[in-house]
């Protein structure tokens, strides 16, 4: 299906109104994931800090960029002002999307800042002493090999982080991190009433970023 002229907003950038309701990540200014959040950006965006460079097709909820995800960790460290978002013509867009490969899915991105952004404590809203799961078997990373022991356990019943820590071999740190990217992916659920209590508006980490 041939891709619509990205068309420049106002401020001259591929940008929608920002969601004024929902929480923010604790950031200087809009963080990545406040971006990446599904109808916040439109159209053939080029975007990068320093030498981490991604390309974002926001209609599509596609990226072009590296196959590893630890090189994109700067993304994730700081705010990001429209301008920054570089509106591309779909015949530069083809040629830069060449470059770095085949297209992946904008989620995986999601997945990766909700990984970085808790340092090591699940998201505001999510209780530590309640039991989470699986519901469905998650895309594990290469770079990431401890997942699959945490997400193997997650899988056969509900646990609790430290019970999770212990069946897997790692650190409760590394499991509130798992569970948080995979709660904002829908992989994962607390037991019993999966929705979890809001967060607060100034402090939720990804009470709004599920998407596809």
């Amino acid at each position: 299906m041939p891709r619509a002229p990205a068309q420049a907003a106002a401020t001259g950038v591929g940008v929608l109104n920002p969601p004024s309701s929902l929480p923010a990540v604790t950031l200087s200014g809009d963080g990545m994931l406040d971006w990446l959040v599904p109808g916040r950006l439109r159209g053939l965006l080029r975007v990068a800090n320093g030498a981490e460079r991604i390309l974002i097709d926001a209609d599509q909820r596609k990226y072009h960029g590296p196959a590893a995800l630890k090189p994109l960790a700067g993304l994730f460290e700081r705010g990001f002002a429209p301008s920054e978002f570089e509106i591309l013509p779909a015949a530069q867009w083809d040629n830069a999307a060449a470059q770095l490969g085949a297209p992946m899915p904008l989620i995986r991105l999601v997945w990766f800042g909700n990984l970085l952004a808790g340092h090591g404590r699940l998201a505001p809203g999510y209780d530590p002493s309640r039991r989470y799961r699986m519901t469905k078997w998650p895309q594990t990373e290469r770079e990431y090999p401890k997942h699959f022991r945490i997400a193997t356990v997650m899988m056969k019943a509900p646990a609790s982080l430290g019970e999770i820590a212990e069946a897997s071999g790692v650190t409760e740190a590394e499991v509130a991190d798992f569970i948080n990217a995979n709660l904002a992916t829908g992989f994962a659920e607390p037991e019993g009433d999966p929705t979890p209590v809001e967060p607060a508006k100034s402090g939720g980490l990804f009470g709004r970023l599920r998407g596809r």
